[in-house]
């Protein structure tokens, strides 16, 4: 037991003293404050001018209406500009072409039909006019989206004038539904369940916590594969091998890498916290009802749990397989078939995201190799029942060890053999004149 921990101590002071790891730590960490502060610096550096959207006069009183509509807002997002109509539709498109051309306008609308009547098209009952924006940006979908909202508020404003309804009548239509959501459980409790904020606060944790797992699980199972290659290759291993037990060898370099996975997550989160605990940031994350305070402990817990046995799970494989392999330049096309596992699993999960409870999700929840993103993804999203939760761990620690012992075997034989990867044939034999 002293020696795999030997192994540890030293795989962790082999990690914290190299130059490449703090670094990376450093940027990653730096990345992530940008990007948590992202939106607060987006609006700092944007300049709040709305678009300025021409509309001819040949609309009626159109025009003028739109731009009351925009004039009440606090933060407008369009300004109309009235444009002057020479009577010729081909000559007003001319001139439109040249103000966007000059820029003194991004676009500008169309009603097609267009009645002296305010908001009525030619030849119908009260009918509104067909409209279309003009502009040279296709993908302006913000704008687009912000203009027919408008134009669907006249629209319901010059209806109800027609009917002849008051200002406090038009307020009532025009107020918005009291509707709320809450998140209950099929079994168990009969009371209580999740409110809206506090789904929105689970799905946000869970996102970035399922981005963390996949990315945690596969990096630093990586290294572990790498790391045991690079010793091989430079015959290392059999120094180590002369002194530490194969099986200490192994597990001792798992813990360790694991230890610093943790540490850097560790450091990631106390980072993002800081940042979203600013103010500011606070402020931005309560306008979509998120509150801090309302992310479940036991979350973070069964993060903890997935995160540790995903990784055993994975790393057990990523030694066996770097064992086998004598050159680094190797590993990567070694590992892809358990990476592409991993992505799999990855996929399943974000599909998830919607459908926590589908049936493919609950069903490969209990799949060892995905257990660790999905059934936390249920966890924090869906309703496992209890039972559900404590299956899907008790088969992950009974995959765990089994892949465990199939792995030591294989790193046993596989660490001193070079040259060519081994057949499985010939790893079998191998295998059978040791004992674990």
């Amino acid at each position: 037991m002293n020696e795999m921990w030997t192994v540890v101590r030293f795989t962790l002071q082999n990690k914290l003293r190299s130059k490449a790891f703090r670094v990376m730590t450093i940027i990653l960490a730096v990345i992530m404050c940008v990007a948590i502060n992202a939106p607060q610096l987006a609006s700092k550096l944007s300049s709040h001018e709305p678009a300025k959207i021409g509309v001819f006069g040949q609309a009626g009183g159109m025009a003028q209406t739109l731009s009351d509509y925009f004039g009440k807002e606090e933060k407008p997002e369009a300004q109309i500009v009235v444009l002057d109509d020479t009577g010729n539709e081909v000559s007003n498109e001319e001139a439109a072409k040249q103000l966007i051309a000059d820029k003194k306008i991004k676009g500008y609308l169309q009603f097609v039909g267009m009645s002296a009547k305010v908001g009525v098209a030619e030849g119908s009952e009260g009918a509104f006019p067909k409209v279309v924006y003009k502009s040279l940006n296709s993908a302006d979908f913000g704008l687009r989206a912000t203009l027919k909202n408008a134009l669907q508020a006249v629209k319901l404003e010059l209806a109800v004038q027609s009917l002849g309804l008051s200002s406090t009548q038009l307020k009532a239509l025009n107020e918005p539904v009291n509707f709320d959501s809450m998140q209950i459980s099929a079994v168990g409790k009969t009371e209580g369940g999740r409110s809206e904020s506090e789904m929105e606060a689970a799905y946000v944790l869970v996102y970035a916590l399922l981005l963390l797992l996949y990315i945690g699980v596969i990096g630093f199972g990586n290294m572990v594969a790498t790391e045991i290659t690079a010793e091989k290759s430079t015959r290392v291993m059999e120094v180590l091998i002369a002194s530490v037990a194969p099986l200490k060898q192994m597990f001792g370099k798992i813990i360790g890498i694991c230890l610093i996975g943790l540490l850097q997550i560790a450091i990631f989160v106390a980072v993002a916290a800081a940042n979203l605990l600013v103010p500011q940031n606070r402020d931005w994350l309560g306008h979509f009802h998120i509150s801090m305070s309302e992310i479940p402990f036991e979350l973070l817990v069964y993060f903890i749990i997935f995160y540790i046995a995903g990784y055993f799970l994975y790393a057990t494989i990523f030694a066996a397989i770097g064992s086998l392999v004598s050159r680094t330049e190797d590993v990567g096309q070694a590992i892809m078939p358990v990476t592409f596992l991993i992505v799999a699993g990855f996929m399943i999960a974000m599909y998830g995201l919607k459908q926590p409870n589908a049936p493919l999700v609950a069903i490969m929840a209990f799949v060892p190799f995905f257990t660790p993103l999905i059934m936390f993804l249920r966890i924090g999203l869906g309703d496992p029942a209890v039972w559900e939760i404590w299956l899907s761990i008790a088969i992950l620690v009974a995959a765990i060890i089994g892949m465990g012992w199939l792995s030591a075997k294989i790193y046993r034989t596989g660490v001193l053999m070079y040259g060519k990867r081994p057949s499985w044939k010939e790893l079998r034999r191998a295998m059978r004149a040791y004992k674990v």
